[in-house]
């Protein structure tokens, strides 16, 4: 590179914007390349989707450049001096408060900076997302924190910046392997409720899985045991209800990721999610569900998989 760019970001910024408008694009160094070109969605699922396709179709890294479909960690820019947004903030005074929820797996972080007392409220907003961005990079902030404040005065329990990214270190290590758990609650009628759930339940793992599949599977209500009615499968019903999940699984193979189930009066509905532009794991679901009269399903286009966000909570 000579260091003469001429009229290449026209060029980069016209063709980003011809795949989405609200796309964004940056450039800096690499950490296999002397350059990375980076397409990001700004957090929105979305768009995130259509940056992992342009990614995955992007040439392979060379030794100039390399490719990114979201802002990745640079802690080292803790060291230097944000400017544009008001006044010049050196990032080396920035403090955080992190506030942590084993339930969700998720944070709540409040950022506070002296220069924050001179800004407005977007700028002070804007400085912090790109702050936590630059700390523990773009998908760490979807994967990890739920919401990020900001604070005009340095709030209790705050710590530099520039240890955050430990934090998140460490919650990324015992949070390596998502695991199934249950929970089992009451309906306003009475009902039992059995909810199975992976957790943590994270879409960005997950960036091209924007399709949900709804697969609702009905079974006979008999009692457990001759116990009175509680609307759960007994002991056959559930037996009925394994093999037809291991037939789908077989099915889809690799083409769908199971995520969560809920069983209750009679029905279970058990939540996938697949690529929207993989017409043939569609198809598997359609399939399976004409061939059997208790099955149905329903596909809804849902990137960031808002329709099992209540089982972040739930479980």
């Amino acid at each position: 590179m000579t260091g003469v760019y001429g009229d290449l970001p026209e060029i980069i910024g016209a063709m980003v914007m011809a795949i989405h408008p609200e796309l964004r694009w940056e450039t800096g160094p690499g950490a296999r390349s002397r350059h990375r070109l980076c397409v990001s969605g700004g957090g929105d699922p979305r768009l995130r989707v259509l940056a992992e396709r342009w990614r995955r179709a992007a040439p392979a890294p060379t030794e100039t450049w390399e490719f990114a479909a979201a802002r990745e960690p640079q802690p080292g820019m803790v060291t230097g001096t944000l400017e544009g947004l008001g006044q010049p903030m050196d990032l080396g005074l920035a403090r955080i408060a992190v506030d942590w929820d084993d339930r969700s797996a998720l944070a709540e972080l409040t950022v506070f900076h002296p220069a924050f007392t001179g800004m407005g409220t977007n700028d002070c907003r804007q400085a912090a997302r790109l702050l936590v961005d630059w700390l523990i990079g773009e998908d760490g902030v979807q994967r990890w924190v739920g919401a990020i404040n900001v604070a005009r005065t340095d709030p209790r329990d705050s710590q530099p910046a520039a240890v955050v990214p430990e934090f998140f270190q460490a919650v990324a290590a015992r949070n390596s392997d998502p695991r199934w758990t249950m929970r089992e609650a009451k309906t306003s009628s009475g009902h039992r409720v059995i909810v199975c759930a992976l957790r943590p339940l994270r879409w960005i793992d997950h960036p091209l899985l924007d399709l949900h599949t709804a697969v609702r599977i009905s079974y006979p209500r008999t009692g457990n045991d001759g116990l009175p009615d509680d609307g759960l499968p007994d002991g056959e019903a559930l037996l009925g209800l394994l093999h037809l999940e291991r037939d789908l699984d077989e099915l889809l193979g690799s083409r769908g990721e199971l995520v969560a189930s809920e069983t209750c009066n009679g029905l279970r509905i058990v939540h996938y999610y697949s690529d929207s532009e993989d017409q043939n794991g569609r198809d598997s679901f359609d399939r399976f569900a004409r061939a059997r009269k208790e099955v149905q399903v329903t596909h809804t286009g849902d990137p960031g998989w808002t329709r099992v966000q209540k089982f972040i909570q739930a479980i």
